[in-house]
């Protein structure tokens, strides 16, 4: 099986990475089976840059922290010459399957594009794929996290088996305890004609389809879950993807491309996050990780005072950025464009041990040297970001035993809970496809 990691220094601190294996590779199933994707980036992006001195003043002032983003540019320079010196191939793998820009009419059903019955497998152009993700009327997702929903363990084995051989689950949950992959139908029970589509579940991964404001309903399926498993409940790794407050969808409130509701303000955020009560799911040394915008006001979240890590009593040890390029290896956008940044960050923090005052002296010193790692990877879909299960591990006490979740979750991960309302997003079995990998029809793929 090819792994994700194209190329990686010896202090494992640079990391070239290809997205679409690194979510197929995090699924535990066979390699013939591979993620559809867009188009590599050939160019960077073009960005709408400020002309004015007033205007750059103003994005400036609100929008970028000067002395940040000057550690971050250095970082990410000296990365982008490192993996250009010891890698002469493209910077992504031929991508299979490649879907354009959607054309699919708005109103076509979810069950025109799930299999008839008796078919174990489903016949779907690529571009209805990326459609029924991009907020369409024809996407499930929004719908089946807040209808009456039965997932159920699909037994079909021959185009002669039927829909109706089903096990009925909790509805919203599912966890496939077996060490081996499975395919679930979700059965909308609001609807009279019980639409229903299917979706790929990795073995030991179990999720929670659900709006992430209301946490109780979670809490209590991880908990039945881990009794039933005879399991702990807390997880020893928990990662967050918030959908930050975004002034260009401050109308629709909505990510484009997401069904991910933004809050409109940065307070409404907090809470939402507080108010999910994961610290009451951290097990004693958890790894906690939050991405982040490059607005300072998202960092101050999570980092300030009386914020999101202090009330979790969760402390800072490492910065993971994630650095969009083209297929050679160019910044996805200038490193220095005011507008948008070619980067993200993930900011991962532990659980605070009780110390003595030498400790305390110690841990306080070593938070002045908060590692850097830089990520590089060729962007894909719209909110697909690479999957860090392979680069995650190695930070875990135990990575060969271990309990993961993630959090405003948009794909499942072999042995990991997921949870939010696409967190099975990825997973749609019409995003899938059997067969050789296919090479991209672009001059930057060889």
């Amino acid at each position: 099986m090819t792994s994700p990691i194209l190329w990686q220094n010896e202090q494992k601190t640079v990391t070239l990475i290809d997205i679409p294996r690194s979510i197929e590779a995090a699924q535990g199933t066979i390699p013939s089976r591979h993620l559809q994707s867009t188009v590599p980036l050939e160019t960077p992006f073009a960005t709408n840059e400020p002309k004015s001195a007033s205007a750059k003043a103003k994005l400036q002032r609100h929008d970028i922290d000067d002395s940040l983003h000057a550690e971050y540019h250095d970082i990410l320079r000296a990365a982008i010459d490192e993996v250009r010196a010891a890698h002469s191939t493209p910077w992504c793998l031929p991508r299979s399957f490649v879907t354009e820009t959607p054309s699919i009419s708005n109103k076509r059903k979810l069950n025109q594009d799930t299999p008839e019955r008796g078919s174990t497998s489903q016949v779907v152009q690529a571009s209805e794929a990326s459609a029924v993700v991009r907020g369409t009327p024809g996407d499930p997702l929004p719908h089946l996290a807040s209808a009456s929903v039965k997932f159920r363990h699909c037994l079909a084995t021959s185009p002669n088996s039927h829909l109706d051989d089903v096990t009925d689950r909790l509805e919203h949950t599912f966890s496939n305890i077996p060490d081996r992959a499975t395919t679930i139908c979700a059965i909308d029970n609001s609807n009279k004609d019980r639409n229903r589509c299917s979706f790929l579940v990795p073995p030991g991964s179990s999720f929670y389809l659900g709006n992430c404001a209301d946490a109780k309903p979670f809490r209590d399926a991880v908990r039945e879950q881990a009794l039933v498993s005879n399991e702990r409940h807390h997880f020893d790794l928990i990662l967050l993807d918030p959908p930050w407050p975004n002034s260009s969808v401050k109308r629709t409130h909505h990510t484009p491309g997401s069904t991910y509701a933004t809050s409109p303000s940065m307070s409404e955020m907090r809470n939402l996050l507080l108010d999910t009560k994961i610290d009451l799911l951290m097990a004693k040394d958890c790894l906690v990780g939050v991405w982040i915008t490059n607005r300072p006001a998202v960092r101050d979240l999570v980092l300030g005072e009386d914020c999101l890590f202090e009330c979790w009593d969760v402390e800072l040890v490492e910065e993971w950025i994630w650095l969009k390029t083209t297929v050679r290896g160019e910044p996805g956008s200038d490193l220095d464009a005011l507008w948008r940044k070619p980067y993200e960050v993930l900011l991962l923090g532990r659980i605070r041990q009780k110390a003595t005052t030498i400790d305390r002296e110690e841990a306080e010193a070593s938070q002045k040297h908060v590692k850097k790692r830089v990520i590089i990877a060729v962007p894909d879909l719209h909110s697909r970001k690479p999957c860090l299960k392979e680069l995650i591990e190695p930070l875990m006490t135990d990575s060969k035993k271990y309990r993961a979740l993630e959090v405003f979750a948009r794909c499942l991960v072999a042995g990991w809970w997921s949870w939010g309302d696409e967190c099975i997003k990825f997973n749609w079995e019409g995003y899938w496809r059997e067969g050789k990998r296919e090479r991209t029809e672009t001059s930057g793929v060889h």
